[in-house]
């Protein structure tokens, strides 16, 4: 475990990292738990904790994302194959779940929906509803046909998730209670990401990831936070 130990600080110690942390099972027994560098290098330095809580970005589309989805697909409200304008009228009706979970969907792979909504309603029911219909858009290629990682197809996922379960941040609290595992929509004191110059400040416990946060944090291609 040294040698890993020491791959780290050579990591951290290059400079293009501030802080990471590691955590190793084996069968059951912990092996390995290093952290190093700081969660936050300005405006003043914050060393990184053991425990260090980070923005866990696209990481949220398997944690969140494909877990509530295999929630509904487990209870039978859901199929892999079931076409997404089965709760979103009007769009590609060739597009099935299986597509957006497998990013086949032909949906661009970004877009900055954000920029459609003022910085100072972002977070409101409104702001969240313009970026959601903003994302009902026609895809660039065939469904079915290639693979583009696509934020806007679990954004459609999101909706569908939505509309059958409610709001995902209780679905996915009730999913994961029994486990304990460490996942929230809200940061706390989280490692830093950068200094936002959309948001003027450096973000610290606030999801990086624009089109998120404009929605209010919760989403499925991005939003949660973990140690």
């Amino acid at each position: 475990m040294q040698r890993v130990v020491d791959v780290l600080e050579a990591i951290r110690e290059e400079g293009a990292i501030p802080s990471l942390s590691l955590h190793v099972r084996v069968a059951g027994r912990e092996v390995l738990h290093h952290t190093t560098g700081d969660a936050r290098r300005v405006p003043s330095l914050r060393p990184a904790t053991t425990d260090q809580v980070y923005d866990l970005a696209s990481v949220t589309k398997a944690l969140a994302g494909a877990t509530v989805t295999a929630h509904h697909l487990g209870l039978g409200a859901l199929g892999l194959d079931d076409p997404a304008n089965r709760w979103l009228p009007g769009v590609d009706p060739r597009v099935t779940v299986r597509m957006l979970l497998t990013h086949s969907s032909g949906l661009p792979a970004w877009a900055p929906l954000y920029a459609g909504v003022p910085l100072d309603s972002w977070g409101t029911r409104s702001a969240r509803a313009h970026i959601l219909a903003a994302t009902r858009i026609a895809p660039v290629h065939a469904p079915g046909t290639t693979h583009t990682y696509s934020d806007l197809g679990f954004l459609w996922l999101l909706q569908i998730l939505e509309a059958l379960g409610g709001p995902l941040e209780l679905q996915l609290a009730a999913i994961v209670a029994p486990t304990g595992l460490p996942l929230r929509y809200a940061g706390g004191d989280a490692a830093a990401t950068e200094d936002c110059p959309l948001r003027g400040r450096v973000l610290e416990g606030e999801v990086h990831d624009a089109n998120c946060a404009a929605m209010g944090g919760v989403s499925t291609h991005a939003g949660l936070f973990g140690d």
